[in-house]
């Protein structure tokens, strides 16, 4: 009998991320600087949100959407490096964080990819509400 498990391909560092629509949002996935040898985690922060936002505008989303963020990072030592990045991205918002730190990662990979979600509001039913 054979194995019917489903398995994901593993991503390539060297695809494009994609918006993808959720059931309550959407969702940005594995971004990161295109070129991330020999950059400073801050720059390939900066990068990967630089990318960010011209992937969601054509969904008519903004960095101001996102509600959660979570960090794949190589070395948790230079992650405080990052924090001024963020701020520049987020001066007025404060979406949630989780930071995950990848402690084996190869050389060959990113110091640092971003995955961030964009949750929508659930439209209320209105008529529900109505019957007092």
């Amino acid at each position: 009998m054979k194995d019917k498990t489903l398995t994901r391909p593993p991503r390539s560092v060297a695809s494009r991320p994609q918006v993808v629509q959720t059931a309550g949002g959407f969702e940005l996935a594995g971004l990161h600087a295109p070129q991330f040898r020999g950059v400073d985690l801050a720059d390939q922060c900066r990068a990967a949100f630089e990318e960010a936002i011209s992937l969601l505008e054509p969904h008519d989303l903004t960095l101001r959407d996102v509600s959660r963020i979570v960090c794949h990072i190589a070395d948790a030592d230079e992650f405080p490096a990052s924090f001024p990045v963020f701020r520049q991205f987020f001066p007025a918002t404060s979406p949630g964080m989780t930071m995950m730190w990848l402690k084996d990662a190869p050389s060959s990979a990113p110091k640092i990819m971003v995955d961030l979600i964009i949750s929508l509001p659930e439209e209320e039913d209105m008529g529900v509400a109505a019957g007092f």
